[in-house]
């Protein structure tokens, strides 16, 4: 259960925070115009704004989830996840998008470890759905 509570409580900090810093600062911010304004994302009109409010409204997304699964008390083993599914999938969507956006802008070290959030996400995500028989 402590761990269970734990993951949720990581996700809920790490997305709520992120998302929140994205709002209260530019939008978007320089450094992420100059990294995506030579990809194919600026080809779209507002393609470099709408990508990052649509990162900005997933990180917001998986922070609500978690808190409500949290609420939900869905750390107990005896609970089904419900909301934290759903966190747990939406962290991945943002990731595949994050991991994707990297390879566009050819920043291969920061792709590798989106690849590396994605794929420890599957593995919270299971360790988190299992149940104890």
């Amino acid at each position: 259960m402590f761990k269970r509570t734990l993951i949720l409580l990581i996700y809920a900090l790490v997305g709520g925070i992120t998302g929140i810093q994205k709002i209260m600062g530019e939008f978007p911010p320089k450094w992420y115009i100059d990294k995506y304004s030579a990809t194919l994302i600026n080809w779209v009109p507002g393609g470099v704004t709408i990508s990052f409010l649509i990162i900005v409204l997933l990180e917001l997304a998986i922070a609500s989830l978690f808190v409500l699964a949290l609420l939900k008390g869905e750390f107990k083993e005896s609970q089904t996840p419900k909301f934290s599914k759903w966190g747990f999938h939406v962290s991945l969507l943002l990731f595949l998008i994050l991991f994707f956006g990297s390879f566009l802008a050819q920043s291969y070290d920061n792709g590798f470890m989106d690849f590396g959030y994605f794929a420890f996400t599957i593995y919270l995500m299971s360790f988190f759905e299992k149940r104890e028989e």
